[in-house]
């Protein structure tokens, strides 16, 4: 075959080639992520994996707690969670306290291999042992590649957000702890969280709100057990929707709250525990807010509840199974009328039925 002749041959297989991949589905040229923009996001609520937990690590590996809902974290882009304890060797508490929380080292090791890329330390235990605590609880975070959000050596370091860029969105993490000890709340020249304090509150929100695509703000606020958040809870995320934030997630009452939609932004006022290291019988299930984001707002979240009782699942949780799922949905549906005027706002699926708004 002479060159002409060659290339003539190369010029009609191209021309099949692209013909052919005109005809394909877009997953098999670029993921329909890519191409939509969409940034596929997953919230988890309290992680504490001390105390009786350690035990299971040893035994089974620091990623053991995570292998129940390991399909749900890996087909987002990443996870994110309340870190509710130090991960340190410290002995000497930071103040006398009924409750004190500290996990091994090596938890980030685990916490990454379930996709965590970013922990809020806005809460009541990151400060159980002290600077020396959380110091070593940044280092261990920072050698995983995790980063962190809502505490520092200084308030001004414990306002500052976690950030990401994914399909050239960007994400601001914002953490507030309203929970006491009084102590641990940073100041400007001492280590903490970041207490919302209105101005604060503002400032941070909207600053991040003119800088990022996407806003989300974590809170550790509410009462304990309590499955209805308080009237401050309310305002405080109504605040931040009120300066731009895009989505808001609550933790620290170890059960889950209702579900709001506030000028259709999502707030999820307590996921309740993911896996945490006691065996309450009243924290027994939790839940996976997984949400999808475009154009700089949710366009799809929905409620994942998940069984944390630790009689039955030994630190590992797993999504309900089908009728527990649909007794545990009913229930979230019936806490979230109130803070809807009475409009059901949860599907069956679990999906939160965003408006047009």
């Amino acid at each position: 075959m002479n060159y002409p002749d060659l290339m003539r041959v190369k010029t009609f297989f191209t021309l099949i080639f692209i013909l052919y991949s005109f005809s394909l589905p877009l997953k098999t040229l670029a993921t329909d992520d890519e191409k939509s923009g969409i940034v596929k996001l997953a919230f988890v609520g309290d992680i504490f994996l001390g105390n009786w937990a350690v035990e299971f690590l040893e035994k089974e590996g620091m990623d053991y707690p995570f292998h129940g809902c390991k399909d749900i974290f890996q087909e987002v882009d990443l996870v994110i969670g309340n870190l509710e304890s130090p991960i340190t060797v410290a002995t000497e508490p930071f103040i006398e306290k009924q409750f004190l929380l500290k996990s091994p080292p090596g938890i980030e090791k685990g916490l990454f291999s379930a996709n965590i890329r970013a922990v809020n330390l806005a809460n009541n235990h990151i400060l159980d042992y002290g600077t020396a605590g959380l110091k070593s609880t940044v280092q261990s975070l920072q050698s995983a590649s995790i980063q962190h959000f809502g505490a520092g050596f200084k308030l001004g370091e414990a306002l500052k957000e976690a950030k990401f860029t994914i399909r050239k969105q960007t994400i601001a993490l914002l953490g507030f702890s309203a929970t006491f000890p009084e102590e641990f709340w940073a100041t400007d020249t001492s280590a903490g969280t970041a207490f919302p304090a209105e101005d604060d509150v503002i400032k941070t929100v909207s600053r991040c709100a003119k800088e990022y695509d996407i806003v989300v703000v974590s809170f550790h606020w509410g009462a304990e057990k309590m499955e209805f958040p308080k009237d401050y809870q309310v305002e405080l995320a109504h605040l931040c929707i009120d300066y731009g934030a895009d989505l808001i997630i609550g933790h620290h009452p170890h059960v889950v709250q209702g579900i709001e939609l506030y000028h259709n932004v999502p707030i999820f006022y307590s996921l309740g525990n993911y896996a945490f290291a006691s065996y309450s019988k009243s924290a027994i299930t939790g839940l996976i807010a997984r949400v999808h984001l475009s154009d700089g707002k949710v366009v799809l979240a929905e409620a994942i509840p998940i069984n944390v009782n630790n009689y039955e699942r030994n630190f590992q949780p797993v999504p309900l199974e089908k009728d527990r799922y649909s007794l545990f949905i009913n229930d979230l549906g019936s806490l979230s009328l109130s803070l809807n005027e009475g409009r059901n706002v949860i599907s069956k699926s679990g999906m939160v039925q965003l408006g047009n708004e």
